[in-house]
């Protein structure tokens, strides 16, 4: 299934990086693209990953999720 994150918070490549690198960590997530133009992050989300998971891991990277 993939999934969408609306995030606040990112100004550059480096912002990128962190939240891709955040996301994949996550067990069951996959193929992370963060657009920094859309401010929102899309990704495959696969047991046992939950969106939950996603959500805390950006907001752990520094971020904030708005949807």
């Amino acid at each position: 299934m993939t999934e969408t994150l609306k995030i606040e918070g990112m100004g550059c490549g480096g912002c990128i990086t962190t939240v891709t690198k955040a996301l994949s960590a996550v067990p069951g997530i996959s193929d992370v693209d963060v657009s920094l133009e859309k401010h929102e992050a899309r990704f495959a989300l696969n047991a046992p990953a939950t969106r939950e998971q996603a959500v805390k891991a950006v907001e752990d990277a520094g971020y904030d999720v708005k949807g």
